[in-house]
């Protein structure tokens, strides 16, 4: 009896052991800044001019989808359906890393020193803030993304600018290893919208 429970623990751990072994590993995934191309950068050149001394604009916190709000990749598999990646992470916070990327795509794209760092301390500094909120950012079965955003530019002395963007990236390769490279560069293109809005 002692000699069966032991067997019967030792195929117990062996079981364990083996699901260990099996078990996928997970991948970290994370957005990248995306260097404007010849048009944007002479944009945004053409710009400088009318930039100089004008008010520096910081990205804030931005706002994106509950269902897009967790550690793990996720796109549409079908009608109504999500698939949640369980081998598929992102490195950090969503919000923090399309933050992130988007204000250095703007800075990319804007005369140096017209974006602040979103982190920066508080300062007695003016600053306009640019406000955007994502209501969609999500790939289909193919991996073929569209982005739907919202965003406010306020500054302390004007009314606030406001607009809608919608981009679609077609698909690149399978989902959901393809996602994190065509999120960036839908966020390049929003950066590459928001940059002539910021230059007005």
């Amino acid at each position: 009896m002692i000699r069966l429970r032991q067997f019967a623990l030792s195929l117990a751990a062996c079981g364990a052991l083996l699901a260990c072994v099996s078990s996928p590993p997970t991948r970290y995934y994370t957005l990248s800044e995306i260097t404007p191309e010849a048009t944007a950068s002479t944009a945004a050149a053409g710009g400088a001019g009318a930039a100089s001394g004008a008010i520096r604009v910081r990205l804030e916190p931005v706002a994106i989808p509950a269902e897009l709000d967790r550690p793990q990749l996720v796109h549409h598999s079908g009608p109504n359906q999500v698939h949640i990646s369980d081998q598929d992470h992102w490195a950090a916070p969503l919000d923090d890393q399309i933050r992130h990327t988007l204000s250095d795509d703007l800075s990319a794209r804007l005369p140096a020193g017209l974006v602040a760092d979103p982190n920066e301390p508080s300062t007695r500094e003016p600053r306009r803030t640019l406000s955007v909120s994502i209501g969609q950012f999500t790939a289909d079965a193919s991996c073929a993304l569209t982005l739907k955003a919202s965003w406010s530019l306020q500054s302390a002395h004007a009314s606030a600018q406001n607009g809608e963007e919608r981009i679609q990236q077609p698909s690149a390769g399978a989902c959901p290893a393809s996602l994190p490279a065509a999120m960036s560069r839908a966020l390049a293109i929003l950066a590459d919208r928001l940059a002539t809005v910021v230059t007005r």
